[in-house]
């Protein structure tokens, strides 16, 4: 480990002695973020892979689960394995040739500098890359992959997580020292100025190690590295929205349930789910998943790279405190970038996310607004759902930078025009994909104005919690819902709503879990309707049921439309 550290700086000074300095560039760049580096410690599978590389179904060939990756036993003798991770030279080549291949004006250069092979022809390279050691030693820790398109959306059985291990610990960030060398006699000065250009835009768009698109590997650049403006090209035509967002939340967590650690992977989760939902308002089931494929990617049942890619920005100074009082909540509060093809993020996926900024949150408890709960058995309180607020920075007439809120007001004329624009967005990118009526039966969380219902309802009388202390102002749990969640709880029989798998939803039966049909977001805004300073936006999945049908969703389809003060934004109605 101190051997591959110190070879860069021992290599800087042999060049010096040499007068060779100038075909000598290194820097210290910054993983911002974990970088998944494989599943195990095992020859079987892999434990460093290239960025770019996909890096193996979640599944042997024989359809079996691998028992190595297996949570609860690694979690308990692995946590950490006995390594300590680096970044491998030709990790950081593969990566600066990919990211030169996407750009015409310069992909035979690199093949001239960086060397290729064509059929029996070897053309050797110019440059060398170095192995990118961390500063300090750092052992490679157990992370978490947790599938819950399934469970999510269909409602079928809650998957096991899957034990992978990264670079990185997700708290603190890792500085690595990058080096690149020309060959003497080969490489001029120049060509090694301009290889170690590409290597720092290269990295600090593509990242490095596997899912990458998820927000994994993250790196920043050493300060003061400016683009040259001949590759300012934008990445396939690519764009990106920057949000700010603060999460209250009842707690998220990675590996280790214990622990508290909010994730770039929840919010991959989230986009991909909500993506899928509207996909399926507008498409039979299997096209819905080809174009997600398409949008966000697959490794099952084919690798197929997406055109979406997310990343987590966190404020390192407020995130995952907790609350001032008790039952604790937490706070994460950061930036999140979504990139994607600029007409597809423009007029397909912002909308999403306005929708599901609307209706719900992120990560654990998402479905329910941030509230205080109490067990029946000893009546103790708890933190239960989450609040998520996302800003979108833009700048006023006078050029100051501000921010406005990146959802939809409980006004069924915005609810209804925004998604009649990007129905048309969707129709125009595949229109011969659509069948509208394809999924009204589907059992699975189907978005769209036949198969949801979206309502604005009354409460709590004022927002629960403290925003600028982090502290519950009521810890009156009846006080910290609105009618929403209080038609949820309200136990009478024969509606029992929350303790029905076909209507409530449960976290705490293990394999037997099931979530609830209805997702309820609480917003800070008066109702027009009755004087309360806060509502409730609930919206209900219908689960391939009809509203006239008896059944449980019908019947609390009926009991939301009568509640008093109620606003229908959105979809089918009794």
């Amino acid at each position: 480990m101190y051997t591959g550290y110190h070879l860069a700086n021992l290599l800087e000074k042999q060049h010096q002695q040499r007068g060779t300095l100038n075909l000598f560039k290194k820097g210290t760049f910054t993983l911002q973020w974990r970088s998944k580096v494989g599943s195990y410690p095992h020859p079987d599978v892999e434990t460093m892979v290239s960025a770019g590389e996909p890096c193996g179904a979640w599944y042997v060939t024989h359809g079996r689960p691998e028992d190595k990756r297996q949570l609860d036993e690694n979690l308990d003798k692995m946590p950490e394995l006995p390594l300590n991770g680096y970044i491998p030279g030709s990790s950081i080549r593969g990566i600066v040739r990919a990211w030169a291949m996407e750009r015409p004006s310069i992909r035979q250069q690199m093949l001239d500098l960086l060397g290729y092979q064509k059929g029996n022809l070897i053309q050797e390279g110019k440059i060398e890359f170095l192995d990118a050691w961390p500063e300090t030693p750092s052992k490679l820790v157990l992370d978490i992959v947790n599938p819950q398109q399934d469970f999510q959306i269909y409602h079928d059985k809650q998957g096991k997580p899957i034990s992978i291990y990264t670079l990185g610990d997700g708290e603190d960030t890792i500085p690595v020292t990058v080096a690149i060398r020309g060959i003497p006699g080969k490489a001029s000065p120049e060509d090694v100025q301009t290889v170690w250009e590409w290597v720092q835009q290269a990295l600090s768009i593509h990242g490095v190690g596997s899912r990458t698109s998820a927000g994994y590997g993250q790196i920043k650049a050493p300060s003061g590295f400016k683009v040259p403006p001949q590759l300012r090209q934008v990445e396939k035509d690519s764009s990106s929205k920057t949000f700010d967002f603060i999460l209250y939340s009842q707690g998220c967590a990675g590996a280790d349930q214990g622990k508290q650690d909010f994730r770039p992977s929840h919010w991959r989760g989230w986009l991909r789910s909500w993506v899928l939902r509207f996909l399926l308002g507008v498409m039979s089931k299997e096209n819905a998943h080809k174009t997600l494929w398409e949008l966000m990617g697959t490794i099952e049942p084919h690798t197929h790279k997406g055109c979406i890619k997310i990343r987590m920005i966190p404020k390192l100074d407020n995130w995952g405190d907790r609350s001032m009082n008790e039952p604790y909540f937490y706070v994460w509060e950061g930036k999140l970038q979504v990139t994607a093809p600029k007409e597809i993020l423009d007029k397909i996926i912002l909308p999403i996310i306005q929708f599901a900024v609307s209706t719900g949150g992120v990560g654990r408890g998402w479905r329910r607004p941030l509230h205080i709960f109490h067990y029946r058995n000893n009546n103790r309180a708890a933190t239960r759902g989450s609040h998520l607020i996302m800003k979108l920075p833009y700048r006023n007439s006078e050029g100051t930078l501000q921010t406005k809120p990146f959802s939809l007001r409980p006004n069924p004329e915005t609810w209804n025009t925004t998604y009649e624009k990007w129905l048309a967005s969707v129709q125009a990118c595949w229109g011969d994909r659509i069948n509208m009526n394809a999924n009204q039966g589907l059992k699975a969380e189907v978005f769209s104005p036949r198969t949801c219902a979206v309502y604005a309802v009354p409460g709590p009388e004022a927002n629960p919690i403290d925003e600028n202390d982090f502290e519950w102002l009521e810890t009156n749990a009846r006080e910290t819902r609105g009618e929403g969640m209080h038609l949820i709880y309200e136990q009478t029989p024969p509606r029992n709503y929350k303790l029905n798998p076909e209507i409530g939803g449960s976290a705490a039966n293990a394999e037997n879990s099931h979530c609830s049909w209805a997702s309820i977001k609480r917003i800070n805004i008066r109702s027009q309707e009755i004087e309360v300073d806060c509502q409730e936006i609930v919206c209900l999945f219908m689960g391939g049921k009809s509203p006239q049908e008896n059944h449980i969703r019908s019947h609390f389809l009926k009991d939301l439309n009568t509640i008093e003060g109620k606003v229908h934004l959105f979809g089918v109605s009794p």
